[in-house]
């Protein structure tokens, strides 16, 4: 029995490990997805994806979060990205990286936000560009590919297009993301 958020909460509430397993039931194979879009690895991903499970049901008794999945998720990333760092202090050649470049045209250069508020600033700036300047097909493309990692040939089967239409679509909006984030001065 597949067993609902409020439930799985409440079980971590109750400080039952049992939240642990009906989180694997439920949401096991996305995370482990999520956390391979970012490793590469399948048995690297696992492992992130049981340090998120531990990390979430330690959380739950102060954080209630109001949407599990995205929680869950944010959290497998989140490890995922600290495990790759790790793995990747002495090779610079990763998936990530080549997310990275593909943004660099659209994001301030290196030195330009300095503080953590800046980076908050640049971060809220990027949401509402999102929220108010891309259709909801352009938002679901950027997210999936900036944040989550999902690969192109990925996102061309989820959307039923090619993957030279991805492309295209991911590029125009970071075109129009940088000439958005020009106008409020975060490009020079």
């Amino acid at each position: 029995m597949v067993r609902t958020d409020q439930e799985i909460l409440a079980l971590g509430q109750a400080r039952d490990q049992e939240a642990i397993a009906a989180m694997a039931e439920k949401y096991g194979a996305y995370c482990h997805t999520v956390a391979r879009n970012v490793l590469g690895n399948d048995a690297d991903a696992e492992e992130c994806v049981n340090d998120a499970y531990l990390a979430v049901w330690n959380a739950i008794p102060r954080a209630q979060p109001q949407n599990l999945l995205a929680y869950l998720a944010k959290t497998t990333r989140n490890i995922a990205l600290r495990r790759l760092e790790h793995d990747q202090a002495q090779k610079r050649d990763s998936r990530l990286h080549l997310l990275l470049d593909e943004l660099a045209e659209v994001l301030p250069g290196e030195g330009s936000v300095e503080d953590e508020a800046a980076q908050g600033e640049l971060v809220e700036a990027i949401n509402t560009f999102l929220k108010e300047k891309a259709t909801r097909a352009e938002r679901q493309l950027f997210l999936r590919r900036y944040f989550w990692g999902d690969s192109i040939r990925d996102l061309a089967q989820a959307f039923r297009y090619s993957e030279s239409k991805v492309k295209s679509r991911l590029f125009r909006v970071r075109k129009r993301l940088r000439a958005y984030l020009e106008e409020r001065g975060w490009m020079g």
